[in-house]
């Protein structure tokens, strides 16, 4: 019979039929297969190695029938070219069953589980969430066993070009333990992670700005504060020298986190990098930084804008690196180990400074000291911003230290 659009819908069996195929004139072997309970399928009889095969089209309704002719077609020649369009179905939807998109879905579930078990952070799982799904989607329909160290630092490279180095590390990473965890699972045998380049450009890890010699020289931590511009990327990098918060501490600031009567930022334990409550104390310069943000109604965080913190550090860093020229290079976190070795040089007590970092003490001191040094706290703080402000303004520190610092 001659198939037709509108003819399609009367197709019905006999009474006494349960599955049916109305072969169309127009191409041999192609037809509607009708089957009891309203199924409707375009379907294509061939012969290939001297046996019958079956290759299901697609459905009625989501294919016209020119659509599904034109499949029909294309299928044949594959046949005549000795292709086998029904087992490379079954392989297709094997591969996918396989694909980088598929495993890595399972291994989000997987996360999911983690994070409702406390042992994951939030704001971890979103991060390999993003890295995974929306960073490597070109790789989405890739069998996970056949991806290759080239394909993923050609991958890497793409990133590090348009998001900035240190976004195509915390990628890889994060990638990089995806597939250990489908080793782990048998999915499959290597990591094609493993061997490809870092895309950061070295840092010294050990880097303070603050040059410890014979006396100590803070040029450098001095011109960073100067030349940090008047915008949320200048505030929140002055914010992280007189606090010594975390990056995303600071830049995801929640107005709720900031009590302004109390003088103090409290960042609950799903924000800080040990799982405990950090509470920050801020001194005058701290807050004199916080009272020029205008702060919105309808919007939760202190900086940035849409669903997210503040975004845009490689293009600022890059700015600021034209205005402030070091002669090594230096990264945000550096300010932390900046403010740190300040505070040392200024007096302050190791177990003090490691507590504004909100750094844990060693485990028999989490035993048997509760003690949370909040006064302590904002005296080093308010002693580490004082001493900073004069040097800013051109003045010899007159600062007095809490005690001499030791000579070992």
């Amino acid at each position: 019979m001659k198939l037709t659009q509108t003819g399609l819908a009367r197709l019905a069996l006999k009474p006494d039929e349960k599955d049916r195929i109305f072969f169309d004139d127009d191409i041999a072997g192609f037809g509607v297969r009708v089957r009891e309970g309203g199924s409707r399928k375009f379907v294509l009889h061939y012969r290939i190695g001297g046996k019958q095969r079956r290759y299901t089209v697609g459905t009625v309704g989501v294919l016209t029938l020119d659509d599904a002719r034109h499949r029909a077609r294309k299928a044949l020649v594959d046949v005549g070219d000795g292709k086998d369009p029904a087992a490379q179905k079954a392989t297709d939807k094997v591969e996918a069953q396989n694909s980088f998109k598929s495993i890595a879905d399972d291994y989000i579930e997987f996360l999911k589980r983690r994070v409702a078990a406390g042992d994951l952070r939030p704001r971890s799982y979103v991060e390999i969430e993003r890295h995974l799904l929306k960073h490597f989607k070109p790789l989405h329909r890739l069998v996970i066993s056949s991806i290759t160290r080239a394909t993923v630092a050609a991958r890497l490279r793409e990133i590090a070009i348009k998001h900035g180095p240190g976004a195509a590390d915390r990628t890889r990473s994060n990638v990089s333990t995806f597939f250990g965890w489908a080793i782990g699972e048998g999915i499959c045998e290597t990591n094609p992670v493993d061997g490809t380049n870092r895309h950061s450009e070295y840092v010294e890890r050990e880097r303070s700005l603050i040059v410890d010699g014979e006396k100590p020289n803070y040029d450098e931590i001095v011109a960073v504060w100067k030349g940090a511009p008047d915008n949320e990327y200048g505030k929140i990098i002055r914010l992280l020298i007189l606090t010594l918060c975390r990056r995303d501490e600071i830049a995801s600031l929640n107005q709720s986190e900031f009590e302004k009567d109390a003088k103090l930022i409290r960042l609950p334990g799903a924000r800080t990098k040990n799982g405990r409550e950090h509470v920050v104390p801020l001194s005058d310069a701290a807050m004199a930084i916080l009272e020029t943000v205008e702060l919105r109604e309808d919007r939760e965080l202190v900086f940035g804008s849409g669903k997210g913190g503040y975004s845009g550090w490689s293009k600022s860093k890059e700015q600021i690196d034209e205005v402030v020229r070091l002669k090594k290079p230096w990264t945000l976190h550096d300010l932390r180990r900046t403010g740190r070795t300040g505070m040392g040089m200024l007096g302050v007590a190791p177990h003090i400074a490691e507590a504004v970092l909100n750094h844990l003490p060693p485990k028999l001191m989490r035993t048997y000291d509760k003690n949370k040094y909040e006064k302590e706290k904002r005296e080093a703080l308010d002693l580490w911003a004082a001493h900073l402000m004069r040097l800013v303004d051109g003045e010899t520190s007159n600062v007095v230290p809490l005690r001499a610092p030791s000579s070992g």
